[in-house]
């Protein structure tokens, strides 16, 4: 029986300068795909470091096995922890993990502020929310805790069924 306060990871992710070249990588080199880009992601409303901040950036998912792999570049100056994560020379390399919960509410009212620091949250404009976190004493990589909305677990299963048999045509789809 684990003891963590968080869920099992379904996702890791990966901060780059250049979207195109690390997909290639992804797509031709670890064969793993398709992946479904969005280039331009949208939210409600963002805070980082706990001031207003929407992180301006694209993003890619694919699958690999029951592991989704989010690949994320930054399109703006706007400050956020992608920023401050290639500022700090880690281009390429894994940003955070994402566990799921059922109720945001009640994860926060759960968690441990002495042992983890909130850098940023996000509100989907799909509905959910997101928050990112860092362990006491840890720098990278992050942990993203999400609440999702139906529509978001549906698109999950799509790119995740779009994997299991993926022929390696159509390695990017945009979304």
């Amino acid at each position: 029986m684990s003891s963590t306060v968080f869920g099992p990871v379904i996702q890791h992710a990966f901060v780059v300068h250049d979207l195109d070249a690390a997909l290639k990588y992804w797509t031709q080199v670890m064969g793993v795909g398709p992946f479904y880009r969005i280039d331009t992601a949208v939210y409600r409303e963002a805070l980082y470091r706990n001031k207003p901040s929407l992180p301006q950036y694209s993003l890619a998912l694919a699958y690999w096995g029951d592991t989704q792999i989010e690949v994320i570049a930054p399109t703006g100056d706007t400050p956020s922890i992608y920023q401050e994560f290639l500022d700090d020379g880690h281009d390429g390399l894994l940003h955070h993990m994402c566990v799921t919960v059922d109720s945001m509410a009640e994860f926060r009212s759960s968690l441990d502020h002495k042992n983890f620091e909130t850098l940023a949250e996000i509100a989907l404009q799909s509905g959910g929310h997101l928050l990112y976190l860092r362990g006491t004493g840890q720098r990278w990589p992050l942990i993203e805790v999400g609440e999702f909305a139906p529509a978001l677990y549906e698109f999950f299963d799509m790119v995740k069924l779009a994997s299991e048999d993926w022929d390696g045509k159509d390695p990017i789809r945009i979304v």
